[in-house]
């Protein structure tokens, strides 16, 4: 008996693309079309330190002059110049940085002094504040300049108020230039503690799933496994930074990896790295060839609407019939690309963050196994998945393939379904759940 239009693999084609291209924003369907190897080509200075970076200070105080002793000798960060308890003010200070320090990077800082306010900004060892005067320094800000990668903290004991700041009930820091101390209230800066701290971040990169499209905000894989690592000891001070675009293919991350300086200065301090990308090999050269094989431009801001609205005329299953053979053959050649790009996107990983733990995610398919179009799309995510999932690759793989293909819960994983009419193939925020779990479960294939 000849199969109804809605069970073909054709007609189950159509409504799927229907439906992607009224989901999918503009700027997706732009990404299949960009070129991935443009980037600012502006002069980049070289402001990474090469080795750890430290500070030391020494400075005056009411009735002991020039502290530590001997004189000319420094406190090494974050040890406590000046004094608690001794109601003695600290009148002036020298502060700069130690360890290989680039060329054009230092250490500036801007003292508040008792009847003369704020004072001219110093830097690199250089005194700021008073003697001989009486005067007590009342409140400070300290900046690190032209040194990526590193910043500087510091906190104090202060007259009437202890040590400041608070934050959350604990003695904390300020950073970066924030003032500590007091003005206006004639209080004197009694003691402070100074200490540069490497800047780490957990950098994610990829496609729309790493960006959490889909997923309920602040609930995405990446922020759900960011919260997990700032609750390690060490991790405390870890940021994040999620440089995932929506839209991307392999070439394009690698494109990004290779070409684009905030990336590159990013990936340089990061401590843990985790990736996701692959699904838009497959789903660009189809968009590509649909936009081909209906004469639509796709870098057209009204593209998503001109497909869906080409998609909808009575002729649209020839087209795509008569496309099929193309889209196969470009599939095959983009998921062929992602084997080529992968190991470039882990070198170059590798060369910019030598240290950075490593973590890499397998594409699950949306589509149920029982679906005729999972003979579609199954095989090119598989292949993907076998390169991704290359023995003794030098990082972790989080096989989100197989925890969401043996997943027996009851809450759906993927926006996907034929019978709702939605067919999002991003994860629920349920899915974005196993994504993270499947990370903390992530280890490393030593073989096939």
């Amino acid at each position: 008996m000849k199969k109804s239009f809605f069970k073909s693999i054709t007609g189950r084609f159509l409504i799927f693309l229907l439906m992607l291209s009224m989901i999918f924003s503009t700027g997706v369907f732009a990404a299949v079309n960009s070129d991935s190897n443009e980037s600012s080509h502006d002069t980049i200075i070289d402001t990474q330190a090469n080795g750890d970076i430290g500070v030391q200070y020494r400075g005056h105080v009411q009735n002991k002059g020039d502290v530590p002793l001997p004189v000319g000798n420094f406190v090494t960060g974050p040890g406590e110049l000046g004094s608690q308890g001794e109601g003695l003010r600290l009148e002036g200070l020298r502060i700069e940085l130690t360890g290989t320090v680039p060329s054009d990077a230092g250490i500036s800082y801007q003292v508040h002094v008792q009847n003369k306010g704020w004072m001219g900004v110093v830097e690199n060892g250089n005194f700021a504040g008073t003697t001989g005067e009486g005067l007590r320094i009342e409140a400070i800000k300290i900046n690190l300049t032209g040194l990526d990668g590193y910043e500087v903290y510091y906190r104090g004991h202060v007259q009437n108020k202890g040590n400041i700041p608070v934050i959350d009930d604990a003695w904390g820091w300020v950073k970066n230039g924030a003032e500590l101390g007091t003005t206006g209230e004639s209080l004197r800066l009694e003691s402070i503690e100074i200490k540069i701290v490497k800047t780490e971040t957990y950098t994610a990169l990829g496609d729309s799933i790493a960006y959490g499209m889909s997923a309920t905000p602040g609930s995405g894989y990446v922020n759900l496994f960011y919260n997990d690592l700032i609750g390690v000891s060490g991790n405390e001070d870890l940021t994040l930074a999620n440089l995932a675009v929506p839209g991307y293919t392999s070439s394009q991350l690698l494109g990004q990896l290779q070409s684009d300086p905030a990336t590159i200065t990013t990936l340089g301090q990061a401590k843990v790295i985790t990736v996701s990308v692959g699904g838009n090999n497959i789903l660009a050269p189809v968009i590509a060839t649909l936009a081909a094989a209906f004469q639509l431009d796709p870098t057209s801001p009204t593209f998503p609407t001109d497909l869906a609205t080409a998609l909808a005329q009575p002729g649209a299953k020839d087209v795509i019939t008569a496309a099929m053979p193309t889209i196969q053959t470009n599939v095959t050649a983009s998921v062929t690309q992602f084997g080529t790009d992968w190991p470039q996107i882990v070198a170059t990983i590798k060369t910019l963050a030598p240290q950075a733990d490593i973590v890499v995610t397998t594409l699950y398919d949306p589509i149920s196994s029982q679906d005729p179009l999972f003979a579609v799309f199954d095989p090119a995510i598989q292949t993907i998945n076998t390169a991704i999932k290359t023995p003794g690759a030098g990082y972790r793989v989080a096989d989100v393939y197989t925890a969401f293909a043996t997943y027996q819960g009851s809450e759906p994983l993927v926006n996907f379904n034929w019978y709702t009419g939605n067919l999002d193939p991003h994860p629920t925020t349920a899915g974005h759940e196993l994504i993270y779990q499947s990370h903390l479960n992530a280890v490393v294939i030593n073989s096939y």
